[in-house]
């Protein structure tokens, strides 16, 4: 390789003023091993405006879909120096997307003017091989380069005679020649003259096989989604195989931690249980028949039966319970009218004298919650304000089913620590995936990690466990339910008890039946006591009354549960047929920084 010599005489030329390279000569030795070491010597001129040096950004990563779809080729380059006799010389090197980049001149200093710059590298893989020779297909500089330039050659050194030799110059594509090339035994030069910025200089130079090892191309596998998650029969098998363990695990964990328990024996001890009675795991199937109750089973209140059923407690409990209040004295509902054609229902809730003594805790929490130190307040108002209190209210009905011997552990408990292990596992499994996907073809097994953490998430609502005692009150509850469900063929006997339409009406509403609780006693107005712990403002019939109902309910219990609004802001925005300049390996471009 030529020494720098020259360089200073260069640099002593007077800036033309206008950002060129004056001059740029390659030198490139293919060695023994098949690599191109090569040197650049580049006489910059910065002009009058202060840079910090040159970006030399060469091509290393090219397709190959026309031989093999869907992989590269690669040129790695290593950098061996970087020197200049009149400027910063330090350099940092970065891959950016197919490119090299190299970087030279001190960030904290600027030049301007002619400068020398000489960049050693190393490129593998840059040789092709072909039956009657090898050949080097080379960029000396690449279209990508931002600036004119004066005057650029290139010598290639062969391991051996040189067969024939070519260039190309002018932008991407061209197959222009370029102004002069040369052959003198092993060595290859090219030359060309005022090349226009975004212009390059390519050459091609041939030689006998068996100077070099027979050159093969570095090949990677270009990443792709298909690619990612291959579908092949080792993948699908060993994908499948874990999904279906995965699947079968869930399904053995949900058995095991989440089926309910049931006294063994009779239904009557399966509903009531008994002293020294074992229990088992309530079977998948042959459901235990339902006996029909015909009133709450223990005394029990809405807002328990509602949790017990689902193993939830929610605003429609709640909602429910404040009916259960008003009917049981201790607070009335009257209907404001709605004002205007566009205007919202709203109701006003107006606390009685009551012994409270008789009430729930929870009760007594929702009851106090509601008014504070008030004695009546507009439902409207407890919108956007009464969210934490109605959790405070779940809160305590989730005690309050554990505390009953109904539930081991509280189920919203129990569900929360299932679904944040559903989450880690669905994080693990989608970095896995991610993992696998970007670095080999093997994504498709990592998908069982995130159906795991799937299930888990989906399925946290069924670990909740009923002890055979919450079982069993469970049977009697759905009996009660059924008799709601079914009221309607008895209706005759309801007329009997005139209280029943609304003592039961709460617990109607907890089993989202209100409409055939209501139809249970059409026509039986007159047979009606008057319900004074609702004040509607239309004269009381079932029907009528029933839909003012159920519009409270769905109104309060959205009401109960709303929270406000967060705050936002926003913004508007609005070869075949031959060689070619820029059609090899290596070259690339760059410019000033």
């Amino acid at each position: 390789m030529l020494a720098l010599g020259g360089a200073g005489t260069a640099s002593a030329q007077r800036s033309s003023g206008i950002e060129h390279v004056e001059s740029w000569r390659t030198e490139v030795l293919v060695e023994p091993d098949g690599s191109a070491r090569v040197r650049e010597v580049i006489v910059m001129d910065f002009g009058y405006a202060p840079k910090h040096g040159i970006l030399r950004d060469v091509p290393t990563r090219f397709r190959y879909d026309d031989v093999k779809k869907g992989w590269d080729r690669l040129t790695p380059l290593e950098v061996l120096s970087v020197a200049s006799p009149d400027a910063p010389a330090q350099y940092t090197t970065s891959t950016k997307g197919d490119v090299t980049e190299i970087k030279v001149g001190d960030p904290n200093r600027t030049i301007s003017g002619l400068h020398t710059y000489e960049v050693r590298y190393r490129l593998r893989g840059v040789l092709n091989h072909f039956a009657d020779h090898d050949e080097l297909y080379l960029n000396i500089v690449g279209p990508q380069w931002q600036t004119s330039i004066t005057r650029i050659s290139g010598l290639v050194k062969a391991p051996g005679r040189v067969l024939r030799a070519a260039c190309y110059a002018g932008p991407g594509g061209s197959r222009l020649p370029c102004d002069r090339s040369t052959v003198d035994g092993s060595t290859a030069t090219v030359v060309s003259t005022n090349l226009p910025a975004f212009n390059g200089l390519t050459a091609v130079v041939g030689f006998p096989t068996g100077l070099v090892p027979t050159p093969q191309p570095l090949l990677k596998e270009r990443w792709s989604l298909q690619r990612a998650f291959s579908v092949r029969h080792d993948t699908v098998a060993l994908a499948g195989g874990l999904a279906a363990l995965v699947a079968a695990a869930f399904a053995l964990t949900a058995w095991k931690v989440g089926r309910d328990r049931r006294f063994a024996g009779s239904a009557t001890d399966v509903a009531f249980g008994g002293t020294g009675l074992a229990d088992e795991r309530v079977p998948l199937v042959g459901r235990d028949p339902a006996t029909v109750q015909f009133g709450p089973p223990d005394k029990l209140r809405p807002g328990q039966v509602g949790t017990l059923i689902d193993e939830q407690a929610n605003p429609l409990d709640v909602t429910a319970t404040i009916v259960d209040l008003a009917v049981r004295g201790f607070l009335r509902i009257e209907e404001i009218p709605k004002e205007g054609w566009f205007g919202s229902p709203d109701w006003r809730l107006v606390k009685l004298d009551a012994d409270e003594t008789a009430l729930q805790p929870y009760e007594t929490k929702l009851y106090h919650s509601l008014f504070g130190s008030e004695h009546e307040k507009k439902l409207s108002q407890l919108k956007n304000h009464f969210a934490t209190k109605l959790a405070a209210v779940e809160t305590m009905l989730y005690d309050d089913v554990v505390a009953q011997g109904w539930f081991l552990q509280r189920p919203d408990k129990v569900r929360g620590r299932w679904r944040a292990l559903g989450i880690a596992v669905l994080v693990l499994g989608i970095g896995g995936t991610v993992a696998l996907a970007a670095f080999t073809s093997e994504a498709l097994v990592g998908l069982p990690a995130v159906l795991a953490g799937l299930l888990l998430v989906i399925g946290a609502r069924w670990m909740p466990r009923r002890t055979a005692k919450g079982y069993g009150v469970l049977q009697r509850v759905l009996g009660f339910k059924q008799f709601i469900d079914e009221s309607e063929k008895d209706r005759a006997q309801f007329a009997e008890r005139q209280h029943l339409f609304t003592e039961y009406l709460p617990y109607a509403i907890v089993f989202g039946a209100t409409e055939k609780w209501a139809k249970a006693f059409e026509g039986l107005d007159g047979a009606l006591p008057t319900q004074n712990w609702y004040v509607g403002q239309d004269a009381f019939t079932v029907l009528a009354f029933s839909q003012a109902i159920e519009g409270f309910t769905v109104t309060s219990a959205g009401t109960i549960a709303s929270v406000p609004p967060a705050a936002t802001s926003g913004s508007s925005g609005f070869s075949g047929g031959g060689g070619f300049s820029g059609g090899g390996f290596g070259g690339g471009g760059g410019g000033s920084w």
